[in-house]
């Protein structure tokens, strides 16, 4: 946690310095190095860093639906620290790379249950599942749930 503070810190320092020019009002000239808000015809909208057409940079996705990410982004795909969130409440928060839960992160429910450690590919990969009371319950090695035993 203390990683993913210092990466939001330093990328929020980096970002002030290095502000990009605003985006074109016209996405049929490219946008390339700037900052700017494309709005689809399907109702999803994104606002950030672009780079040759691509999401890149800092930006926030929002889907019509209510989903949204907040965090980097590499040529088109989430990739970097991150939050995910979904209209019940639910959310991720960590790392990405090709646009999947990749390395450290947790998987909060909005019911108070967690999903903390390591993922790969979208998968708890070497975690531990929380229930609501902070116990833990499951443990990931290697993407397989363990049961843990109960205590008594």
């Amino acid at each position: 946690m203390i990683r993913a503070l210092l990466i939001l810190t330093a990328l929020t320092f980096s970002h002030a310095v290095t502000a990009l020019p605003a985006c074109p009002e016209d996405f049929t000239k490219a946008y390339d190095g700037c900052e700017g808000t494309y709005r689809y015809d399907n109702g999803d909208s994104y606002t950030g860093e672009w780079k040759s057409g691509k999401k890149h940079g800092q930006g926030v996705y929002t889907w019509a639906d209510g989903q949204r990410y907040a965090g980097q982004w590499v040529e088109g795909r989430k990739q970097g620290f991150g939050k995910y969130s979904w209209p019940n409440g639910d959310w991720y928060e960590g790392e990405f790379l090709n646009g999947n839960y990749h390395g450290q992160g947790t998987l909060t429910y909005v019911s108070g249950k967690k999903v903390v450690g390591d993922w790969d590919q979208g998968k708890p990969w070497k975690a531990t599942s929380y229930d609501v009371n902070g116990k833990a319950s499951y443990a990931y090695t290697e993407g397989i749930p363990q049961c843990l035993k109960a205590e008594g």
